[in-house]
């Protein structure tokens, strides 16, 4: 995936260039490991007990599978879902965040074969 911020112009494309490249593009799918920032508290005041606990604790890993859409050097961006003319909502995870990063499928050629949905129901 091309490395562009918004509103920049990397060797003579535009913005507009680069999004219309990326939405022809195939997304491939991965697997994020990552660490969330976390807050707590409000505007009056807390325990210092159980704000030491809180500030002690470790950070806890998220497991986010999505739709790479954009990599640069500070985040990644993702989505949960793509169609002909909509996409779901995008995530960015910026990358200091990042543990791992697995791709779930190398290529279109490795994709396998649809499942059959014999006696799947909807609804």
């Amino acid at each position: 995936m091309p490395n562009v911020r918004p509103g920049s112009e990397v060797q003579g494309s535009t913005h507009s260039d680069d999004v219309d490249r990326t939405l022809t593009q195939s997304w491939p799918v991965v697997s994020v490991r990552w660490v969330d920032a976390e807050a707590r508290g409000g505007p009056g005041w807390e325990d210092p007990e159980d704000m030491v606990e809180f500030a002690l604790r470790p950070l806890a890993e998220v497991h986010t599978v999505g739709l790479l859409i954009h990599e640069c050097d500070q985040f990644i961006a993702l989505t949960d879902s793509r169609g002909p003319d909509q996409v779901g909502s995008v995530q960015k995870i910026p990358k200091a965040w990042i543990n791992t990063i697995d791709l779930m499928v190398p290529s279109e050629e490795d994709i396998p074969p649809a499942l059959p949905i014999d006696g799947v129901r909807a609804g």
